[in-house]
């Protein structure tokens, strides 16, 4: 029941699997909340595609930070108390922040958008498919292997923060060329991996006969993970055209 994603860890199952009702979690149900928090994240992606231009060259970095700071709190939460006000909430919050991001990345890549959600939708696919004809099987071994990339991502992107505050050009050769190719690449495929594990939660929650809420919690893990992805197919397109 272990996932590396930090929104479906062990602590969460154990939390979840205490809930009591006579509804038990489904596969179907996880999927259409699922496409419901998509839909409204996508939403409010295109609300704040369309909202940025109205500011006109100047970038609204108050609101933007403001939203860095809530969005990840809220995130906390969502994973703590799961529910299908939060989850909506909270897609609402990301949608706005990638919809800026996306149009930040648009506006210096023409058409770059449009690529990684393409490549995002497939890759997606891609890896249903493995996991549902069962070409890769979720071992507690691969859990384990891609639980420790996961952090090292995390750590990763630590330091490029910190190196971003103290070394800007170490960064901009860290997202470009060569290096940058490398490194988004390895990032978007510990992205990938974390969708097995995804869907892995769903069929083993499904199997363990998990109460309903759960379902909303598989919504919110599988929306950070594609979230998650999708941004990485966009520093991994940028690198390229760099």
């Amino acid at each position: 029941m272990h996932s590396s994603n930090p929104v479906l860890s062990d602590k969460a199952m154990r939390r979840l699997a205490t809930g009591v009702g006579t509804d038990e979690m489904t596969v179907s149900g996880s999927i259409s909340k699922t496409a419901a928090s998509m839909a409204i994240l996508v939403f409010a992606a295109i609300a704040g595609w369309l909202a940025l231009p109205q500011f006109g060259s100047a970038v609204p970095w108050g609101f933007i930070i403001a939203l860095l700071i809530i969005t990840p709190i809220l995130g906390i939460v969502t994973a703590f108390r799961p529910s299908g006000i939060l989850v909506a909430t909270y897609a609402v919050f990301e949608g706005f922040l990638i919809g800026f991001l996306s149009r930040t990345f648009e506006a210096s890549y023409n058409g770059i958008v449009v690529q990684a959600v393409l490549l995002t939708f497939a890759t997606m696919l891609g890896m249903l498919f493995l996991y549902v004809n069962g070409t890769v099987k979720v071992t507690q071994k691969m859990r384990s292997v891609i639980m420790i990339a996961t952090v090292g991502v995390v750590i990763y992107f630590l330091f490029e923060f910190i190196m971003a505050l103290v070394n800007p050009a170490f960064v901009s050769v860290l997202m470009s060329g060569p290096v940058g190719i490398v490194i988004a690449v390895v990032i978007v495929g510990i992205a990938a991996l974390n969708l097995l594990l995804d869907f892995d939660f769903i069929s083993k929650g499904v199997e363990h006969k998990l109460p309903k809420k759960s379902e909303w919690y598989a919504a919110f893990g599988l929306m950070v993970t594609l979230v998650w992805l999708y941004v990485s197919i966009l520093r991994l397109l940028a690198a390229s055209r760099r």
